[in-house]
């Protein structure tokens, strides 16, 4: 098993992660007490799952799964059904925040937001269960895809919609996990979800209104700085006078005038 776990970190070019890969051998020695036919969906799917967690554990988030489902020698679907699978089995799950969330997916300005949001379901998600259920919700809800659902809503209720393949990747969950969370979320959380989009409405309004204010500011310093043309002003000609018919004609009768006078002297003499 050694040689195969090098072998599958070298093509995921993680060779050279010394930590990584005494984490992996760990992980594997763990799962001995599991049935050996967990792990026949693909020939190397032991050594990339113990990849997988080892690299969860390290708090590393950006795990390709369809990668790791290829090398596997499995489909995606069966990649994170054994992936699942052991993490029930061996109660392993990756602990994420909504902090790392928010800036793994370039949302940082909803973590506020997003935090109000988990407050709310989660007092919310406790009162509507009874039993059992009740008494297990807190292991449930470290289940790193309950913060990946409320990130998602939370986005939705503002108007950005995020990548659900990069999410749930981000999350260590499978598709089907996130959308099931994704849903829950929404109907316990419907109220403050309702708050969030009335709170975009008003602030897309707002902006609105300053926008157009500042518009009709610019618009107003133009109009200052143009200076004003009275109506005398504007009917002035501005144009040279000696090119003017009036100035032509003129300088054509002066010279006539010119002419005469002195054909009249001459005369006299």
């Amino acid at each position: 098993m050694s040689s195969t776990l090098k072998n599958c970190l070298q093509r995921l070019h993680l060779n050279e992660d010394k930590k990584l890969e005494s984490e992996a051998q760990e992980i594997i020695g763990r799962f001995y007490p599991l049935p050996p036919k967990l792990f026949n969906k693909g020939p190397n799917c032991k050594p990339v799952i113990a990849i997988h967690l080892a690299y969860e554990s390290l708090q590393m988030y950006d795990w390709n799964v369809k990668l790791a489902a290829e090398l596997a020698g499995c489909s995606l679907k069966a990649y994170e059904s054994v992936l699942s699978t052991v993490r029930k089995q061996l109660n392993i799950y990756p602990s994420v925040k909504l902090s790392t969330l928010a800036v793994a997916l370039g949302s940082t300005t909803m973590q506020t937001y997003a935090n109000t949001l988990w407050d709310d379901f989660i007092k919310r998600y406790k009162d509507t269960l009874t039993g059992a259920k009740k008494s297990n919700i807190d292991d449930e809800l470290k289940l790193s895809c309950w913060k990946g659902a409320v990130m998602f809503c939370c986005a939705k209720a503002f108007g950005d919609k995020l990548n659900k393949d990069k999410l749930h990747q981000l999350c260590s969950c499978s598709l089907t996990e996130l959308n099931k969370c994704i849903k829950i979320v929404n109907d316990v959380c419907s109220k403050q979800l309702a708050k969030f989009k009335e709170q975009k409405s008003t602030t897309s309004k707002k902006k609105r209104l300053i926008e157009e204010a500042d518009e009709e500011t610019n618009k107003s310093r133009k109009r200052a700085n143009t200076a004003p043309v009275s109506g005398i002003v504007s009917m002035i000609d501005h144009r040279d006078y000696k090119s003017t018919r009036r100035y032509k004609d003129y300088t054509a009768w002066h010279t006539r005038m010119v002419d005469q006078l002195k054909l009249q002297i001459s005369n006299q003499q």
